[in-house]
């Protein structure tokens, strides 16, 4: 019991820390030029094919990418570039289909980035796009 007490006051700490995203720092990001499709394709496919159980047989589908921002943790600074959100559903090792999942990739001046958004506590605290900020 203790030790649930003690996860759960960690993981309330954790979220109260979260750092807000300033307008400053958004006007001052830097963006890749939008990815091409043949990007897109490649690195989604390249990370399902790390990460789900028969990647070929997945069912997919990818929004545009838009511009946005993500951070794995709540606490870290931001990284800004182009958001493409997957929709994937793969096989289960039984056979059948399994529930639907967003996967999120992020393109940026850095490199690439790849979000399994189940792994957020609050997805407001790990991800925004650019165009729903007011």
């Amino acid at each position: 019991m203790k030790t649930k007490l003690l996860s759960l006051f960690a993981a309330l700490a954790l979220v109260a820390c979260a750092t807000p995203v300033t307008q400053s720092e958004i006007q001052q990001a830097k963006f890749t030029p939008q990815p091409k499709q043949a990007e897109i394709d490649k690195e989604v496919n390249s990370y399902l094919k790390a990460n789900i159980n028969e990647p070929e047989a997945a069912k997919k589908e990818c929004a545009p990418p838009r511009k946005a921002w993500a951070r794995e943790f709540s606490h870290e600074p931001a990284k800004f570039g182009w958001m493409v959100v997957c929709d994937v559903n793969a096989k289960e090792k039984s056979g059948g289909f399994g529930p639907l999942k967003a996967y999120m990739f992020l393109f940026t001046t850095n490199g690439n980035y790849a979000y399994d958004s189940s792994s957020f506590v609050n997805i407001n605290n790990n991800v925004q796009f650019l165009d729903l900020i007011k």
